[in-house]
């Protein structure tokens, strides 16, 4: 069969996710925190009787409620429909459709699971040596489906060298199980301390 799988480097969009998310939740977090306790009087009485916007904020507002309020009410809507947005895109990335590996033939149907067969891919490559653990998951297209594959590895392994060895050897014997033509693979790799001996 000829090789046709390709792999794609694993960008860094979750990362920053991750990280802008986490900034934002400080932020809120310290905002919070800081009305709290100055409520609270950790600041002291006077503080804590003063309110939280200064004088000006509060003229402005008074001078200009007829439109400044709902400018506010269409800015939060504006930010709801925004964040919902967001949240949708995160859900439909993280579950994956089901992927259709049913194949007919003139012996009768045959129904390959998705789940099982990218376990199967995950345990061949984790008979590597350097590797301690691999985690496979199949989505996409029942024709063309896409391999995400996250592979945990020593810091002696040598990744190029695993890389060649998982493109050369488990993921042709991946379609052939299959029956597939094609296979587009993201391979993540990362560090981990190994957890026992692998079959190199």
């Amino acid at each position: 069969m000829k090789r046709e799988a390709s792999t794609r480097a694993s960008s860094g969009a979750d990362r920053r996710n991750r990280a802008g998310l986490t900034l934002l939740g400080l932020l809120l977090a310290g905002s919070g925190g800081y009305g709290l306790a100055r409520g609270w009087g950790v600041f002291g009485d006077d503080a804590a009787a003063e309110p939280l916007l200064s004088e000006s904020w509060r003229s402005f507002v008074a001078r200009n409620e007829n439109w400044f309020w709902p400018a506010a009410a269409l800015a939060s809507l504006l930010v709801a429909v925004i964040a919902l947005r967001w949240l949708r895109a995160q859900l439909a990335s993280a579950a994956p459709r089901r992927v259709d590996l049913t194949h007919h033939g003139d012996g009768g149907t045959t129904v390959v699971a998705p789940t099982g067969a990218a376990a199967a891919l995950a345990r061949d490559v984790e008979r590597y040596g350097g590797v301690s653990r691999a985690v496979a998951r199949l989505s996409g297209d029942g024709d063309a489906p896409e391999i995400d594959l996250r592979v945990h590895v020593a810091d002696s392994c040598n990744v190029p060298a695993l890389r060649r060895r998982i493109e050369d050897d488990a993921l042709p014997r991946f379609r052939r199980a299959l029956e597939l033509d094609k296979v587009d693979t993201n391979i993540e790799f990362r560090l981990a301390t190994p957890t026992g001996p692998r079959v190199s």
